[in-house]
């Protein structure tokens, strides 16, 4: 398992009497957990708070006995509805690209350049819309949110190389492209920033 130290302010804005006993601190916003999974129905968190005279933490705050979390989560009926769209569009985008590519590979000639990205963005929205989700109902898998954001930087780099190959196909101009090498200036930055992405969130997860 992996350590993350983050340091949560807590300031009491009133005196410590006996007249107070029981107000409440006044403590920042710290993000604390997410869950990629719900594969139990129940989940315990185990909060602890030591105490360290020398370093001056947790020192003098007194006997804790009640503590606020706020909880964000999806409503059963936006899974339903959500789980239920993407269950329907996966097999739907996987016949259109079949297809789209047999009528493509019909023609007298080859493919072209942007007909080849729009496949490629086909597949990537397909593997996007894949509905892995109903699994995480049975199974305790972790990596689920990890998944989740590799599929969307897979999607959104291809999307903005499309569009970006999409405007140079279309430039008022003599060139010659229908070549991917061509846009290597475009589109290595992007590729480099997904890796780059890719790498930050490896380390957070």
């Amino acid at each position: 398992h992996s350590f993350e130290q983050r340091k949560l302010n807590c300031n009491l804005n009133i005196s410590k009497t006996v007249d107070n006993e029981g107000r409440c601190y006044d403590c920042d916003l710290l993000p604390f957990m997410e869950v990629g999974s719900v594969a139990h129905k129940y989940y315990l968190l185990n909060i602890r708070l030591p105490v360290n005279v020398r370093k001056k933490v947790n020192v003098g705050i007194g006997e804790i006995k009640d503590m606020r979390l706020v909880s964000i989560h999806q409503n059963g009926g936006f899974t339903q509805v959500w789980f239920g769209m993407k269950t329907f569009l996966t097999p739907s985008i996987l016949i259109i690209m079949i297809w789209y590519w047999r009528r493509i590979t019909l023609m007298n000639r080859p493919p072209v350049l942007l007909e080849k990205l729009i496949l490629a963005l086909g597949i990537s929205m397909t593997f996007i819309n894949i509905p892995v989700e109903w699994f995480s109902i049975g199974f305790n898998w972790t990596w689920m949110l990890l998944f989740g954001d590799i599929r969307q930087g897979i999607f959104y780099s291809m999307l903005l190389s499309f569009w970006i190959i999409f405007c140079g196909e279309h430039l008022m101009d003599q060139t010659e492209r229908n070549r991917l090498s061509v846009y290597w200036k475009q589109v290595g930055p992007i590729v480099f920033g997904s890796f780059c992405l890719f790498i930050f969130d490896m380390c957070e997860r």
